[in-house]
């Protein structure tokens, strides 16, 4: 019996406690909440960030350009042309293998009066001849070079640019497409307008060999003139080389007195000429 009344008022006891405490908490006024910090972004410092590594600058410039081959037309040189049309075709192919002009009907040969005429004489130089005509008669219808008419016929730049004096046929040269273009001169022109020249081509043989000797003279000139530089040269490199191995060695003659001046000597070297002068006490 006396354990269970302790248990009971200890409960009892427990009970007001408890009332007790929740009397306190609702007579004490709320706190307010204070209101929550603003939260602030840090960011790092400028030593810390990473920074993006820089681009290294090429020496050379690599842009793309895109160019239409199907339009451009080569000049032969050395750069592309863009072709607008075919005036532009004309001024740079202006001459090179142009397409045949049309042969008359009543074209006849000058030799064999033949139907064949050969359409590239017609067409470059005005002149009817077969094909057969032209092969056998090389001594007029042979087709010779600039280089072949200025040093044989010795005809000037001037002179077989002009077209209306002397016609040629502009040709792509067969060496390689860098090269500049042939012109090509009929013979039978080249000869006509070299007798117009120089009168006759006796006259224009006797020219040739007299420019031949000068020509050979002025080389024989220049090769000697070389070869006394050469000489003069190794003489000053010889005589150089020999002064400065050999010492000279003074021969001096009998002293002899110095006119007008008492107990002054002179002596002359017999080799070289040096004369110095004493004194005897």
């Amino acid at each position: 019996m006396s354990s269970s009344k302790a248990t009971v008022a200890r409960n009892r006891q427990l009970a007001l406690s408890r009332v007790a405490s929740t009397a306190s908490a609702s007579r004490t006024p709320a706190t307010p909440k204070a209101p929550p910090a603003p939260q602030v972004e840090r960011t790092p410092p400028a030593s810390v960030s990473k920074k993006a590594p820089a681009k290294r600058k090429r020496g050379i410039n690599l842009d793309y350009c895109e160019y239409n081959l199907s339009d451009m037309l080569d000049s032969r040189g050395g750069f592309i042309l863009k072709s607008i049309g075919p005036a532009d075709e004309t001024v740079v192919n202006e001459g090179v293998e142009d397409p045949s002009a049309p042969i008359p009907n009543d074209a006849l040969c000058a030799e064999c009066s033949s139907i064949d005429v050969c359409a590239e004489l017609y067409t470059h130089y005005n002149v009817m001849a077969c094909r057969r005509c032209r092969n056998t008669c090389v001594e007029k219808y042979a087709l010779l070079t600039k280089t072949e008419c200025r040093e044989d016929y010795l005809l000037t730049e001037s002179e077989l640019r002009d077209t209306t004096k002397l016609p040629h046929w502009m040709k792509k040269n067969p060496h390689g497409d860098t090269f500049a273009n042939m012109l090509l001169y009929l013979r039978m022109h080249v000869e006509s307008f070299a007798i117009k020249k120089w009168g006759s081509l006796e006259r224009l043989d006797q020219e040739f060999e007299r420019r031949g000797v000068t020509k050979k003279a002025r080389k024989q000139a220049k090769f000697e003139s070389k070869l006394n530089e050469l000489r003069k040269k190794t003489l000053t490199s010889t005589w150089m080389r020999l002064h400065d191995d050999l010492e000279h060695q003074h021969d001096y003659g009998e002293k002899a007195e110095v006119d007008g001046c008492e107990g002054v000597y002179q002596q002359v070297c017999r080799t070289c000429g040096v004369s110095f002068e004493f004194e005897e006490l």
